[in-house]
Order: structure tokens, then sequence, then C-alpha cells
């Protein structure tokens, strides 16, 4: 683990006035304070807007959170959970709750490293990972929009369960190459209103909750499915789900449509790189929230893996919501010009007089890293999150 990464960290305000445990950052890696010097209460209230950065080697003897370890077991539990509810076996809105709560904090904790991990990591089942960075996109959505916290985390947990009833019917498309069968299309359009009915059934699950889901596939111009739906008569947190769920598609893939990357040569407007990601999808799409997405994530996304102007191959592993068009300050470099992987991933700073971004490496390029581990481009410890993915 590099010690020039950053990670977030969270101080209580019962530090006041008790020296600094480590040299503490913000976002964009300005020291803010060094390490033995007192924390002022200044410093420490505004620890809800911003968010405090250490080196990850002293993070990990000061902080126990590691979000891509809860967002492996989200997935873990979203999997068990299909099991149960499909053998009959009773589960509880609580459990659900829970859930949602899981994946809600670790966003909060470190959203890049979610994004990102949740992009590279091949942890989970292609269905599971979609719902997964689905999730991510809808909490990125519903904060930018101004809902308040329970709101979002039911949202989030809208997002994990909105293929509730219907995971193997999504694993199967994910790996279909040609088109649907008839039953298949069927199926597909029946399942917002399964997943709604099961989770309708449980008792407890809250109505916008459910009702995100049930409408999750309905279009502003009345095209969308199973009701026909159009603008208004479609609730808010099912039009961000809607654009979250094509979003993560678009950036994942499948096997019979390649994923939909960011392109450095569309990227000189927003509204030129929202028209690239999602096409013809825009007239069926809520487009203020595609720019709400869109403006969050900036032109490189977390987890954006590019090509420099030396020849190396890095990955962007956090946002810069300061600099102009969101483009990265830096990167870190896995592989040298030759294609030969670095024993630790190296910093690259990224501008006129030093590395810059040549374009935009698309992921098929992962299958030169074998068994990397994702976490610690995020300054976590990838042995202790059980995390490395397995490529081959």
């Amino acid at each position: 683990m590099s010690a020039s990464l950053l990670r977030p960290i969270v101080l209580p305000p019962t530090l006041a006035g008790q020296p600094a445990p480590c040299d503490l950052f913000d976002e964009r890696g300005t020291l803010l304070l060094r390490q033995g010097n007192p924390l002022g209460e200044s410093l420490l209230s505004t620890r809800a807007t911003r968010r405090l950065y250490c080196q990850a080697a002293q993070a990990a003897r000061l902080a126990r959170q590691t979000p891509t370890r809860s967002l492996r077991e989200v997935g873990e539990t979203l999997v068990l959970l299909e099991t149960l509810i499909g053998d009959g076996h009773p589960v509880t809105a609580a459990i659900l709750e829970d859930l949602a709560e899981q994946c809600h904090a670790a966003w909060r904790f470190d959203p890049d490293a979610c994004i990102g991990y949740a992009r590279l990591s091949r942890q989970h089942s292609p269905a599971v990972a979609h719902l997964i960075l689905a999730a991510l996109f809808t909490a990125e959505i519903a904060q930018a929009h101004g809902l308040p916290a329970g709101t979002v985390r039911k949202l989030i947990g809208a997002a994990l369960t909105m293929n509730l009833g219907a995971l193997a019917l999504h694993e199967r498309m994910h790996a279909l190459l040609d088109a649907p069968s008839a039953n298949a299309r069927s199926a597909l359009h029946a399942h917002p209103t399964l997943a709604a009915t099961l989770l309708g059934e449980l008792g407890g699950v809250p109505e916008e909750w459910i009702r995100a889901v049930a409408e999750h596939h309905e279009n502003l111009d009345g095209s969308g499915y199973p009701r026909g739906l159009v603008r208004t008569e479609i609730s808010l947190g099912a039009r961000i789900l809607r654009v979250a769920d094509v979003l993560a598609a678009r950036l994942r893939g499948r096997r019979g449509r390649s994923a939909h990357y960011w392109n450095i040569g569309k990227t000189a407007t927003q509204e030129q790189l929202i028209r690239h990601i999602f096409g013809d999808d825009l007239e069926h799409l809520d487009r203020h929230l595609i720019r709400l997405l869109v403006s969050r994530l900036g032109s490189f996304p977390p987890g954006s893996m590019v090509r420099l102007s030396n020849g190396e191959l890095a990955i962007i592993n956090r946002r810069t919501a300061s600099s102009a068009a969101g483009a990265p300050r830096e990167a870190l470099s896995l592989l040298d010009a030759r294609g030969r992987p670095h024993r630790q991933p190296r910093l690259r700073p990224l501008g006129a007089h030093d590395c810059r971004i040549q374009g935009y490496a698309h992921d098929e390029q992962l299958h030169h890293l074998a068994d990397f581990e994702w976490p610690t481009l995020w300054g976590y410890d990838g042995n202790a999150d059980g995390a490395a993915a397995n490529l081959h």
C-alpha cells in the first residue's frame, strides 16, 4: 500500500483540543493540520461538509471502516436473500433496511472507493454487481437532488431489490448473445411487478421504496413497462432508479453488448458527454437527473482506466470536485509502457508539465491484471478485505 495514498477518516468532536493523531488533508491533498498539533473545534465542526483525509498507512490503525468489504458483504447477502425468498423462507423488512443502511454507510464514508471498486471488482455475479453499482449511482443522484438521508437510504434499498425474484433471469440475460426469447421478454416486462409484490408481501417495507421498484422501468414518454406511465405519473424515486440503472448497465456491459465508456474525444461539454453515454435513451429519461449524476461523476469517474502520455496504463481512483470539468489531478499507474505491472501502483500527477491522459483504456484491458487487490487503490487492505479479483 502506497504511503502517499489518502483515504477518509472520521474524527469524533471529543478530540477538540487534543493532538491530531495523524496528518490531516482535504480532498485536494492540501495539508490542513500536522500530526501532534491541537485539533481546533472549527476543523471538527466541518466534518459533515468537509471530508478529512489522512495517509492510508496511518488510517489503517485509526479507522475500522472498510467500505469495499461492506459492499462485498452486501452482494453476498443479496444472493442469500434471493435464495431464501425463492425457497419460501421468512425474510423481514428489517433485514432489507439493514442491508440498505450498510450500503448507504459505505457510500457515505468513501463514495469514490465504493464506485471504483464496484466497477472494477468481479467479486459478485454480473446481476448482483449491477445492482450494487446502480445503488451507488442512486445515492449520488438522490443526494445531489437534496433528498434527506432517510429517503436516500430507502432509494438505495429500492435499487438493491429492484430485481428481487428475478436475479437468475438477469444473470441469463447478461450471458445472452442473441435476442431474448418471447418467454424471456415476458418475464423481463413482469419483473418490476414481481419484485414490488414480493416486497409488499414482506410487510413493513416503505411505500416509496416499493413504488420506486414497481416503476423503475417506466419511461417519461410512456414507452416503458409494465404500465406505460408518463412523466409526473412516475415517482421521483423511480426516475432516479431508471437513470442509475441505465448508467450502471452502460458501464458494465454484458456478453452480447460491450460496455459503453466515457470517451475523451467526446467530453468537451457536459451535454456532449451525456449524449455520448446515453444516446437514444435521452428521450426516455429525466435529463435533469442525468445532469446531476454526470456532474457528480465528472469526465473520469472513479475506476476509470486510462492510457497516459508516457504509455502507462493507469486508474483514476478519486474525483476532484474543484477541478475544471471534473478533470483529475492524478492517476495511479498499474502497468508500465511495456505492459509490465508495477510492484505497487505509482502516483502520476496529471497536468501540462506532467503526464496527460491520452485516452480512455477500455475495461477489457483488465485481463492484464490477474488477481489485483482492487481495495488497495483506495488505501484499504486487500488481503483483509478478502476481495482480490480473479480475472482469469
